[in-house]
């Protein structure tokens, strides 16, 4: 309970007249329970608060300020939830550029390939050896 001067200890006895069935709900459990029936989730806050205050066990700022703040949870996710739409749209552009920008760099680097291939075999086919056997004055036989 928000405002609890007991923190978060909670305690109930139970006294059965016959035979019983007895289950543990989860805090987590009854909150999303709760979540679904705001009037009841009301309710019960208030039964708690009025429990509390019974029994001085009621800090009524605290309570106040941790109102406020679970009243600006909603407002805070849907921000969130907005931040990170912006994030995906903008993502998505930047994988895309991303791609794009890739996709010419191969076809620019296959056009320097094919250059490159081509001035090689030009080279090859231009070169001349430096020197013939016949200029060294030894017969092609002989070699």
């Amino acid at each position: 309970m928000l405002g609890s001067k007991t923190g978060n200890r909670r305690t109930a006895n139970i006294r059965s007249v016959g035979y019983s069935d007895l289950f543990c709900l989860t805090k987590q459990d009854l909150w999303e329970v709760l979540a679904e029936y705001p009037s009841a989730r009301e309710t019960l806050i208030e039964r708690g608060k009025a429990h509390l205050r019974k029994d001085n066990l009621l800090d009524e700022d605290a309570a106040q300020t941790a109102q406020q703040d679970q009243a600006a949870i909603p407002e805070k996710v849907t921000q969130l939830q907005r931040n990170i739409d912006n994030l995906e749209i903008r993502f998505t552009r930047l994988l895309r550029e991303y791609l794009s920008n890739m996709d010419k760099l191969g076809h620019r680097l296959e056009i320097v390939e094919q250059l490159a291939e081509e001035k090689q075999t030009d080279v090859q086919d231009n070169q001349k050896p430096i020197f013939h056997v016949a200029d060294l004055g030894i017969s092609e036989d002989n070699v």
